[in-house]
């Protein structure tokens, strides 16, 4: 694991770097600390070597500013793990394409900062062991990584569980309503029900519309207009990482 800082002020770089240290010392973690004071030079490494870097701690306010250098970073790595150190919160709405996990606000402390990564490595943990089983129309039990699951369909009463990869698994007949059987807990892992048929992992989406949201794959998922408001502002909340 590596944290990367990322600051044009050095006072702040250096101070974010010294709270670093004594969180991987506090926790004898086997983790690396990089920082860079030009995020023009961040990116470029990040580019040579993406799987070098997973967890960013950006300063929203630089000459290439962090939100922009936080949207080159995910289009390097689109699992990296942004968290912003600015002055003010003002800053949230500008980085909804980013979903930054957290905003420390600065002047930083130990006691912030332990409890952002804390929280952090307990839902990596959580997420990296998600998987389920799916009872599938040929009779076979199938395991998958509920992070792979782009979306899921009710049609024609069995569930059709669509992967980002653009494999599809059809289930068993479904002898509940649909939300009860889907086979694992979705709100939990970032999902949201937009459609009276459709429940939508929104680490896979693109963009949203009054009418759908748009995936990455560019496939349009309905959005229920009676639904409307309730799903915009849920997908908001996960965009800005509250």
């Amino acid at each position: 694991m590596k944290f990367t800082i990322c600051d044009d002020t050095i006072k702040d770089l250096n101070e974010l770097e010294k709270i670093l240290q004594s969180y991987v010392k506090a926790n004898n973690a086997t983790t690396t600390i990089e920082k860079y004071n030009d995020p023009e030079v961040l990116i470029k490494n990040v580019t040579n070597n993406p799987l070098d870097y997973h967890i960013f701690f950006l300063d929203v306010v630089m000459p290439k500013n962090g939100i922009a250098t936080a949207k080159a970073i995910k289009s390097l790595r689109e699992d990296a793990v942004i968290i912003f150190t600015t002055t003010s919160k003002e800053f949230a709405v500008d980085a909804f394409g980013v979903r930054a996990y957290d905003y420390l606000i600065k002047p930083l402390e130990e006691e912030q900062v332990f409890n952002c990564i804390n929280r952090l490595l307990n839902e990596l943990k959580f997420t990296q062991k998600a998987f389920c089983k799916i009872k599938t129309n040929d009779l076979t039990i199938t395991t998958v990584n509920i992070k792979e699951i782009a979306y899921i369909e009710s049609i024609n009463r069995r569930i059709q569980i669509y992967l980002k990869n653009g494999d599809v698994i059809t289930s068993t007949t479904l002898h509940a309503k649909f939300l009860d059987s889907i086979p694992f807990e979705y709100e939990k892992y970032g999902f949201i029900n937009c459609h009276a048929s459709y429940v939508v992992n929104m680490n896979h989406i693109k963009g949203i519309t009054d009418k759908f949201f748009v995936m990455k794959n560019e496939e349009k998922i309905p959005i229920s207009k009676s639904m409307l408001t309730t799903v915009k502002k849920t997908y908001i909340n996960f965009l800005v990482g509250e």
